[in-house]
C-alpha cells in the first residue's frame, strides 16, 4: 500500500461555479492547482435531497483518497466523463464545457481539460490555436 500524501494545513484553491441546465449552481473546489490533491462539489438548488447532497461529497472525497495515495490524476479524471444521469444539460459559467450528461462528467472532464491538458475533449470551436 502507498502512502498517503500530506497535505498542507494551509493551501490554495481555485473555485469554478457552474450552472447545469439552468437551474442548479455547482462549485468544484480544487486544492494545489498544479497538481490537485484535494477536490470538493458544492451543489446548490431545491431538488437536491440531502441524500444526494452527501453522495456527491462521498464521490468527491474517494477522489480525493485516490489522489492523495498516487492515484494519477488522468486515470481518476477518465473514470467519469460519459456517466449518463440527471442532474444534466446545457452548462454556463465554464470556458470550455457547454454541456454535461452528469455532474460526474462535468467534473471528469473539468480535471482533464484543465489540469491534464486535454484539449481533445474540448469543443473544436472552442480550442485555442496559438500561432507562432
Amino acid at each position: 500500500m502507498n502512502t498517503r500524501f500530506a497535505l498542507p494545513h494551509r493551501r490554495n484553491h481555485i473555485t469554478q461555479k457552474v450552472k447545469v441546465a439552468g437551474q442548479r449552481t455547482l462549485y468544484i473546489n480544487v486544492h494545489d492547482h498544479e497538481q490537485p490533491a484535494e477536490i470538493f462539489l458544492r451543489v446548490k438548488g431545491s431538488d437536491y435531497s440531502a441524500e444526494l447532497i452527501r453522495l456527491y461529497y462521498v464521490i468527491t472525497r474517494l477522489m480525493s483518497l485516490a489522489l492523495q495515495y498516487g492515484a494519477p490524476l488522468e486515470k481518476v479524471g477518465e473514470l467519469l466523463p460519459g456517466a449518463k444521469f440527471a442532474p444534466c444539460g446545457p452548462v454556463v459559467g465554464h470556458d470550455c464545457i457547454k454541456y454535461c450528461t452528469s455532474l460526474p462528467d462535468l467534473i471528469g472532464r473539468h480535471l482533464l481539460i484543465e489540469y491534464c491538458g486535454r484539449e481533445d475533449l474540448v469543443p473544436s470551436s472552442q480550442v485555442h490555436v496559438t500561432t507562432p
